[in-house]
This record gives C-alpha cells, sequence and structure tokens, in this order.
C-alpha cells in the first residue's frame, strides 16, 4: 500500500512538473508567435546587433520594434547590454537559440 502511494506521489510531482514546463513553453511560443519579433530574434542568430542596426533591417518604425523588442526582453529572450548611449540586443538562453534555428532549417533553408 506504501509502495502504491509512494509512486501516486511520485506521478502527481512528475503532472506537476510537465504542466509548470508546459505552462514556460506556452508562454515562450506565445511572444514567438508574432511574426515581427520572431525575424528579430532571427536577425539575433547571427549575433549581438545595435537596435540601429536592427531598425536598418525592420520594416518597422522605431516605436513599434522599440516595443516589439520590450516584450522579448520583459519574457527574458534577449539581452541588453548598453555602452554610452547605444543599446545592444543579443539572444539569452541557448535553448531560443537552438529553437530560432530549428525554424529557420524547417522554413527558410530550400531544399535541393
Amino acid at each position: 500500500m506504501n509502495a502504491q502511494k509512494s509512486l501516486d506521489n511520485q506521478m502527481q510531482q512528475q503532472l506537476s512538473d510537465m504542466t509548470q514546463k508546459a505552462k514556460l513553453v506556452s508562454a515562450t511560443l506565445k511572444v514567438l508567435s508574432h511574426h515581427e519579433r520572431l525575424l528579430v530574434l532571427c536577425q539575433l542568430i547571427e549575433g549581438e546587433k545595435g537596435v540601429a542596426e536592427l531598425q536598418e533591417r525592420s520594416p518597422l518604425n522605431q516605436s513599434a520594434l522599440s516595443q516589439h523588442l520590450k516584450v522579448l526582453r520583459d519574457n527574458n529572450l534577449v539581452a541588453v547590454r548598453k555602452e554610452s548611449q547605444m543599446v545592444f540586443y543579443s539572444l539569452n538562453d541557448p535553448r531560443i537559440t537552438q529553437l530560432i534555428e530549428s525554424l529557420y532549417n524547417i522554413y527558410c533553408v530550400e531544399e535541393s
């Protein structure tokens, strides 16, 4: 009886852990679901970029880009580094780097 109860508790803990991870993944995918934010992250795969460079490569105006960068910052998907008056962004999590690279390889690399 105790062995069964211990097994039930272990299964409950695993389910609880999976639920928490699923919520985290769901929140991350929600942030990634906007195509403009996804494009910003794709640019950051190449390495750290300044806001001016991100702006040059984006169809967004400065205000809209700033709003998307704030969402990425608030969700810890990008790191920020300030140097004088310049602001630089980079990917903050190797899992996000791996995910963006995988999406790029699946959807953007042409098959020969």
